[in-house]
């Protein structure tokens, strides 16, 4: 195997070693059964334990915001309009509870990174999505769509609101998988939208 699908191996590898051990039961040993590949290929790779799961944090960070991307790309382009803005916001309402973003795996992950104080240390970007790209996204989405419709308030909070929605939303997936609706969630996001946005949504 080439160098890439070796680091692409182990780092699934350890993705299935967290969601049945956590993080801290994540051990090189593990790590290693999992995989079929030698300590020392990890060792080569990735130095440490500690560093292949800090990887795998932001491995993930970066499939999530690429499919959020990826999603909303397909509305129009710019946010300069309120209907493009109100298009790409539902964009990633739909997107970030599709099953391939939204599922336990992901979910799991996610809430097992945000508990450890190391990977917290990585900085925004990584285990969270405050000052992040799609924090920003959101943000310029919010001005556009206040403006337009005289919204009271602070755009910025709106946004903030919008952010927690969506991560509230997250969380109760994770605690409730077999009953969340992702029809519901979307509805929800819209209502809320709808709310601050009169006219949209």
């Amino acid at each position: 195997m080439d160098k890439d699908l070796h680091r692409e191996v182990l780092l699934d590898a350890t993705a299935s070693v967290i969601l049945r051990h956590g993080v801290s039961g994540a051990t090189i040993s593990r790590i290693q059964e999992e995989s079929g590949l030698s300590r020392g290929m990890i060792n080569l790779h990735f130095q440490s334990k500690d560093n292949l799961i800090r990887e795998l944090a932001i491995h993930m960070t970066r499939e999530y915001n690429a499919a959020w991307q990826n999603f909303t790309s397909q509305a129009p382009e710019e946010v300069s309009t309120p209907e493009h803005a109100a298009a790409r916001l539902q964009a990633l309402f739909e997107t970030d509870f599709s099953e391939a973003v939204l599922n336990k795996r992901s979910a799991r992950l996610t809430f097992a990174f945000r508990a450890e104080p190391e990977l917290q240390a990585l900085g925004t970007g990584y285990t969270e999505t405050r000052g992040t790209d799609l924090h920003d996204h959101v943000r310029n989405c919010c001005h556009v769509l206040c403006k337009a419709c005289g919204t009271q308030g602070d755009p910025e909070k709106v946004a903030m609101a919008i952010m927690s929605l969506l991560e509230g939303l997250w969380t109760d997936f994770h605690a409730h998988p077999d009953e969340f609706s992702r029809g519901n969630a979307v509805e929800i996001c819209q209502t809320t939208a709808r709310a601050f946005f009169p006219g949209y949504f």
